[in-house]
């Protein structure tokens, strides 16, 4: 070697199947740097047999008013910090904010890929899946039935297919509409590309809100009356499963393992004055037992004064939730909450020092994948 060159990366020298297994233990926030550092590091990454990182959790929390949206202002749930995410340019997302996400994979509109007929709705615009932050192209999923007014409630990967850095994993979209006879709901799978209506819940609910995956199983919060509901995912049928609690002013549902859990502000005079977690709980038989509360958090708790800003009134809140975390937004004081469920504990985030002037509310969470390292066409 030339006194002018550089010596190698020591690293480099490992066999590469150790190489492979000491990166693979790092989360993809902390392998991105490598891709600038040398050749034989992007090599690597980009390797077919590069096994896949652990989830690297995200929480995509504010986007631009108006598209194009060029980042998301995120919080990176490990580190415990503030980062602004780049969007790719071709990407769904930066044009349209998701209708629904699941781990890295999310269904959003996108101007009309394939002409002026096929594929479009009403608006002009088609409904695909993609990949949250890959630069591969979008997969496109064809109109739902025109029964009522469909939106799309949640999209669910195929629980049989491993992860892969790829749009084209199969998955499941579900959609539902208000009808004549109650909510009419129905089903994309991408395995046979088209929708199939699956029934209506008799019973005539305003709207179904937020949604929570327990095996295949699909829990849907409906609103007015207040049920929790659960939509079989092999055979397409609902059922009711328990009334929600009195008296809730901003609701989320979300799951943690086998669990069901409720995260609920309850009113006192027009405002709310605490906020519950309860558990659904479950007799031998899997019949729903009630609601039993596992933490509280009160006007009296210092967290609870730092999420309503201190002197102001707390009227509603949104959520969004993976892995245990659930993330609370106060939309008057901007001030983020989080909930872990593994050990009930409360964490008033810092404010973020990255610019946030005219931004709005996101809320999703993503994992990002091996498909953040690979190219389109890898």
């Amino acid at each position: 070697m030339s006194m002018s060159e550089s010596p190698p990366f020591p690293f480099l020298s490992l066999p590469i199947h150790l190489q492979e297994r000491i990166l693979s233990l790092l989360p993809v926030s902390y392998l991105l740097p490598f891709l600038s550092v040398s050749r034989a590091f992007l090599s690597l990454l980009r390797s077919p047999t590069f096994p896949p990182p652990p989830p690297d959790l995200f929480f995509l929390l504010f986007c631009p008013i108006s598209p194009p949206f060029p980042s998301l202002l995120s919080f990176h749930a490990s580190s415990f910090r503030w980062l602004s995410l780049p969007i790719p340019s071709n990407s769904p997302l930066s044009l349209s904010r998701p209708f629904a996400t699941s781990s890295s994979l999310a269904v959003s509109s996108f101007p009309l890929l394939t002409g002026p007929l096929h594929g479009c709705d009403r608006t002009g615009e088609s409904l695909v899946a993609a990949r949250m932050f890959s630069s591969r192209p979008p997969q496109e999923i064809p109109p739902m039935i025109r029964v009522g007014d469909p939106y799309v409630l949640a999209v669910i990967p195929d629980p049989d297919v491993p992860p892969s850095s790829g749009p084209s994993d199969h998955f499941q979209v579900i959609a539902a509409s208000s009808s004549k006879g109650g909510v009419f709901s129905q089903v994309y799978d991408s395995r046979h590309g088209e929708w199939v209506p699956t029934g209506e819940i008799l019973c005539q609910f305003v709207v179904l809100g937020n949604t929570a995956l327990v095996n295949r199983s699909l829990y849907v919060h409906a609103y007015m009356p207040d049920q929790l509901l659960q939509f079989d995912l092999i055979s397409y049928k609902w059922k009711f499963i328990i009334a929600m609690p009195e008296n809730m002013m901003s609701s989320h549902i979300f799951s943690y393992g086998q669990n069901i859990y409720l995260v609920a502000g309850f009113e006192d005079l027009g405002v709310i004055s605490a906020v519950r977690v309860l558990m659904l709980d479950w007799g031998e038989s899997r019949e729903p037992l009630g609601w039993r509360e596992i933490s509280f958090l009160s006007e009296k708790d210092e967290v609870f004064s730092g999420f309503t800003g201190g002197c102001c009134w707390l009227f509603h809140f949104e959520a969004v939730d993976r892995d245990g975390l659930v993330c609370l937004h106060n939309s008057l004081t901007n001030e983020i909450l989080f909930f872990d469920v593994r050990d009930r504990s409360w964490v008033l985030v810092p404010p973020c020092s990255l610019p946030s002037k005219d931004t709005k509310w996101y809320g999703h969470a993503t994992e990002m994948g091996l498909e953040v390292l690979r190219p389109v066409g890898a």
